[in-house]
């Protein structure tokens, strides 16, 4: 019996630590790169301008919806069925490669036609075409990646996610600051993530992954498992673009600026929750079908390191949005301030529907949680008509109006998330430990209240420490927590030596 129990402990704890080491990979890649996107898109839309910041904006919310449809769930059952049979990664891959290749033509004639009906102009579909090819080479590199993942492996997908930030860098700057336009700028995008295929696939065989081929019935495989993951996928892409169109015909254009600079920013903010769910999903997957109460064990740990987590990320998003602004800068986008207050509730809510989400999807229950997402849909088809022109007549700054209906659509998602999730998951701990959270950021609160008076760059890093003072003395972080990301760091350099 003991034996048994130490073989038990003994898993739990290999599992937790294979999900903390990658979610390590995955948050430091984000690190390193998160400082350089932002320079790097503050320093497009400075030298593009609102205007056209904002075509880049409503032209790839258009090209991201079609690329979902190119890549048709793959992300979900690729990673999945490499990581319960890993001797399938190769034709899976290829399998998924050859369809995201044929898919995308069909796809972008009907993204180029709907943009035509819709009344857009020759600027448009030129960042249209440019934004989609990007993307589509994009989505490759995704299907690399996923199946790397497949084999609960980070590393790789996070030095390709560095190199490719740091290439694209190095080699847009220069366009940029020569005065290069829309085009330019989208042209170097193509060129950076064509070197990163080409490396990434040499890459494949030391991972385990072997020669490309394409079988019929693992396109069957994966179109059919892809379904229900492209839904929630596609109603997930299709909000932006409803909220884009509405702005653009009932806001303004300098609106559709304002309010991509503050989406770009919380996309920059949720790469924690994001770097999470990368390491979890594969791992879940595969304690689903082998052991249900492991399962349960790793789904809350992921859950109280996210409630730990959001709250100074939520709070610093809504007390400090200038910090974010002034990188962009203040004069041409300062309203984007307002609509970062209040994404900074979105934020709360989406880092706990990304692992809620991840948790349900692993238990098979795909199918619900694209229903799920579709609610989110109908939230934008009802209140973006409404609120839109609202808050452009009154505020002048429509774009408010999408960040509301956001705030509640995510609202309803976490709710029906937390009513699929297996049961067991959300307990008393867990319920202590999201109180304690919110017990810190009234203290960080405070804190920035007190500190309102100095420059947010100073204020902001002593707010923080008051959450972590307040976590410290409520006991739900101690020193053994980072004693274990420090072993996980140590081993992989012992044997990196």
């Amino acid at each position: 019996m003991s034996d048994a129990l130490t073989t038990e402990a003994k898993s739990e704890g290999a599992n937790r630590r294979l999900v903390v080491k990658n979610t390590l990979y995955l948050t430091l890649s984000q690190v390193v790169t998160v400082p350089l996107s932002v320079l790097v898109n503050a320093l497009t839309a400075r030298f593009l301008g609102a205007e056209s910041f904002g075509y880049m904006y409503l032209a790839g919310t258009f090209a991201g919806f079609g690329v979902l449809a190119v890549g048709w769930g793959h992300e979900g059952v690729l990673p999945a069925i490499v990581a319960r049979d890993r001797s399938l990664a190769g034709v899976l891959l290829g399998s998924s490669v050859a369809w995201r290749a044929i898919a995308s033509v069909f796809v972008y004639a009907a993204l180029a036609t709907l943009c035509h009906l819709l009344g857009y102009g020759s600027e448009l579909q030129w960042a249209l075409i440019l934004i989609f090819v990007s993307l589509v080479l994009h989505s490759m590199v995704g299907a690399c990646k996923d199946a790397i993942r497949g084999f609960e492996r980070a590393d790789i997908p996070a030095i390709a996610h560095v190199g490719q930030q740091l290439l694209g860098a190095l080699l847009l700057v220069p366009v940029v600051l020569l005065g290069g336009r829309v085009r330019a700028v989208l042209i170097v995008a193509i060129v950076t993530v064509v070197i990163v295929l080409a490396l990434v696939l040499r890459t494949l065989p030391s991972v385990g992954i072997g020669k490309l081929s394409v079988r019929r019935d693992m396109l069957k495989t994966l179109f059919v498992g892809g379904a229900p993951f492209v839904m929630f996928n596609l109603a997930l892409a299709l909000q932006p673009i409803i909220d884009g169109v509405y702005l653009s015909k009932l806001g303004s254009v300098e609106a559709i600026g304002w309010y991509a600079v503050a989406r770009k920013l919380i996309g920059l903010l949720i790469f924690p929750a994001t770097a999470l769910i990368g390491a979890l999903y594969p791992t879940l997957c595969r304690l689903w079908a082998e052991n249900q109460e492991e399962y349960r064990n790793v789904a809350r740990g992921s859950l109280h390191s996210i409630a730990l987590l959001v709250m100074p990320v939520a709070l610093g998003c809504a007390l400090y949005p200038d910090v974010g602004i002034s990188i962009f800068s203040k004069e041409a986008y300062g309203p984007a301030a307002d609509d970062l207050r209040v994404l900074a509730l979105f934020l709360f809510l989406m880092y706990f529907s990304m692992p809620v989400g991840t948790i349900v999807l692993a238990a098979g229950k795909q199918r619900a949680w694209s229903i799920v997402q579709s609610l989110c849909i109908f939230v934008s088809l009802v209140l973006d008509p409404l609120l839109t022109p609202w808050f452009q007549t009154h505020y002048g700054n429509g774009g408010l109006g999408p960040c509301v209906a956001s705030v509640v659509s995510e609202l309803i998602v976490v709710v029906c998330g937390i009513a699929l999730a297996p049961s067991g998951i959300f307990n008393a701990k867990l319920r202590r430990t999201l109180l304690f959270a919110v017990l810190a950021g009234g203290a960080m609160a405070l804190a920035a209240w007190l500190l309102r008076a100095l420059n947010p760059f100073l204020a902001a890093p002593v707010a923080l420490l008051a959450y972590g003072g307040a976590l410290w003395a409520t006991g739900e972080i101690d020193r053994s927590q980072f004693d274990r990301v420090r072993g996980v760091i140590m081993r992989k350099l012992s044997r990196a030596r």
